[in-house]
């Protein structure tokens, strides 16, 4: 009776209670991430951030792939332009007053200052693929060497802070980047030291003893995360602006719902602000 009700067929009861424990583990963490209120801005397909390994050789943006996007560490500070109504003004002869009527809204506007900072390896390289993702995320795809893509523009990023009703995955696009490189800081080099940094392995490689062997590219961006270094406090200024898709805009939205709230609670009507 005890192995036809615990144990499955097969299973070992040791395996089997490691399993139920990995559940619970895995449940346990899920719920933290559902509940993370960070600020982050992501982009909405994983693959722009490019193929991902154990290590950040591998490719410079692995840090924010491994993070599921950019993730601001601290309380950003947000300067919201929400509403900015247009009306056109009729000047009508004879009267005392000007009349208006509503022309059109403008999407909501968002400065965001970020601040990160570099106090060790690991946040090094996080902020230096941060400044990556910056880069790569204002660039299209351009020249010779982007045959098949060519034309493509600078791809929507979603932005999510504080929770469902505040911003939750709404789609943006990043306007305006701009950072200060400071006199007066420390830098923090982003290279791995082998001789001073013996958790290299287990904490990126999952392993004892030392990484697999490197391919020439691989050793190329290796050596120069190596010789890269980053300031020990960082402020990213960025301007994004609200850009949803207009036909899913036209096709879904409804004045009546979005005050209710019903958009949010409604899989797949996130986005609307």
């Amino acid at each position: 009776m005890y192995n036809t009700v615990i144990v499955t067929k097969g299973q070992p009861i040791r395996e089997f209670f490691l399993n139920i424990v990995l559940i619970i583990l895995i449940n346990i963490i899920m719920s933290e991430i559902s509940n993370d209120f960070r600020a982050k801005l992501q982009a909405k397909d994983p693959k722009f951030y490019g193929e991902g390994g154990m290590f950040n050789y591998e490719n410079i943006l692995n840090p924010i792939r491994q993070s599921g996007g950019m993730i601001m560490p601290y309380t950003p500070m947000i300067q919201v332009t929400h509403a900015q109504v247009e009306y056109q003004q009729y000047n009508l002869p004879q009267t005392n007053f000007d009349y208006y009527a509503y022309s059109r809204r403008a999407s909501p506007y968002l400065s965001i200052t970020a601040q990160y900072t570099a106090q060790n390896r690991d946040e090094a390289q996080y902020m230096l693929a941060v400044i990556h993702f910056l880069r790569a995320a204002t660039m299209s795809y351009y020249g010779v060497q982007n045959v098949k893509k060519r034309g493509i523009p600078p791809p929507v990023l979603l932005f999510s802070a504080y929770g469902p009703y505040m911003y939750d995955k709404i789609p943006v696009l990043l306007r305006n980047v701009s950072f200060g490189l400071e006199q007066d800081i420390d830098y923090v080099p982003c290279g791995f030291d082998e001789t001073k940094d013996e958790g290299y392995q287990s904490k990126f490689g999952g392993m004892d003893g030392p990484p697999p062997p490197m391919s020439t590219s691989q050793a190329s961006i290796e050596k120069a995360i190596q010789q890269t270094y980053v300031p020990a406090v960082l402020n990213i200024f960025m301007d994004v602006v609200y850009a949803p898709i207009p036909a899913e805009y036209r096709r879904h939205f409804n004045l009546d719902k979005f005050k209710s709230g019903e958009y949010i609670n409604k899989k797949g009507f996130k986005g609307f602000i």
